[in-house]
């Protein structure tokens, strides 16, 4: 007897031992399927997002946002300060700072795309809060449309990387580009 063999055929009757249970998740069902295991139900909202309700726009990358999921629900009935990732606008209300060109234009975008009262989803990226104690998402309108994105594709914006947080920056980066070339917005204006 060739007993060069032996710890093979040992390791196969151990791994054939454990796709024995039939009909149960993760293993060989009736008539030899492999069934695959259910995935846990996603967060409120598609595709991973979390919804919410604005409450206030500050300025152009920032609002406030009110719900009750685990990125919104702790921010009471004032919401919870929001910094949109991956953008920067120009400021309106940094404390001793004076108004830049299109800041006032980019506020009242943000607050066109996303009017107090209005539904949003929100997603996390890598790191949820800033230097500031903001949360820092992408936020999404009730058509599915990354608002990040569109004030950054109408000029209202430039694409900024805040690492780690780099999901969506290809994106930003080729938007910022085209509204540049067109000249829109702020790269029209200032």
């Amino acid at each position: 007897m060739d007993v060069r063999w032996m710890p093979v055929a040992g390791l196969a009757v151990v791994l054939l031992a454990g796709c024995t249970e039939v009909g149960g998740v993760g293993g060989v069902g009736a008539g030899g399927v492999v069934t695959v295991p259910e995935q846990a139900p996603a967060p409120v909202g598609s595709g991973g997002r979390e919804r919410g309700e604005v409450v206030r726009i500050v300025d152009g990358d920032t609002l406030y946002v009110r719900g009750d999921g685990d990125l919104l629900g702790d921010g009471g009935a004032d919401g919870t300060a929001v910094r949109l990732l991956q953008i920067d606008t120009p400021e309106t209300v940094a404390p001793g700072s004076p108004v830049e060109c299109w800041g006032p234009e980019a506020s009242a975008a943000l607050e066109d795309l996303v009017p107090p009262g209005s539904g949003v989803s929100v997603e996390a990226d890598d790191e949820l809060l800033d230097r500031y104690g903001r949360t820092l998402l992408y936020v999404y309108d009730t058509d599915g449309e990354m608002v990040n994105l569109a004030m950054v594709r109408a000029g209202h914006a430039e694409a900024v990387l805040y690492e780690p947080n780099d999901r969506h920056i290809a994106a930003m980066r080729g938007a910022e580009s085209e509204a540049r070339e067109a000249g829109r917005g702020l790269w029209g204006a200032c």
